[in-house]
């Protein structure tokens, strides 16, 4: 598993253990850090990661509110709320990661620990929000068809 891979899957649970206790991003990064087997590269990119949902998390609220139709953010599912601030943060705000990466990443750890309804809805989102922060960007599911061929008379 890649770096950025293990760093948005610490980040997701950073968020997580934030979402539920309350607790500020220093108070998790500690406890995190403390852990042997942590990835120090991955660790320092999920750092990077929550500092900025932290920052920025009431403009990502917004747009989560905005896309989530009849749902209310404290009603989703705390996995899926965190996974969507994360998704939503990199399609704002880290323009490095073209949005495909960001989006199937987020399908992936989703698929982790979530189930398919948060896949589902997970995908939607990110989709509709992709359009408003990345319209100029294209990937493999964006890319125009070319047009068929003519027929020629030999056929």
């Amino acid at each position: 598993m890649g770096v950025r891979r293990r760093g948005r899957e610490y980040a997701l649970q950073m968020l997580y253990a934030m979402d539920l206790t309350g607790y500020q991003p220093d108070q998790v990064f500690a406890g995190f850090y403390a852990i042997q087997d942590l990835n120090r590269d991955a660790f320092y990119y999920a750092r990077r990661l929550v500092d900025g949902v932290h920052g920025q998390l009431e403009e990502i609220d917004g747009v989560l509110a905005k896309y989530a139709e009849h749902w209310k953010i404290h009603r989703m599912a705390a996995v899926d709320r965190n996974l969507l601030r994360l998704g939503l943060y990199e399609l704002m705000y880290v323009k490095e990661v073209p949005f495909p990466i960001v989006i199937n990443e987020a399908l992936e750890i989703v698929k982790e620990f979530s189930d398919q309804e948060g896949t589902q809805f997970l995908n939607g989102i990110l989709d509709a929000a992709r359009k408003e922060f990345r319209p100029e960007e294209t990937g493999p599911r964006l890319k125009k068809k070319a047009p068929l061929a003519e027929p020629s008379e030999d056929s």
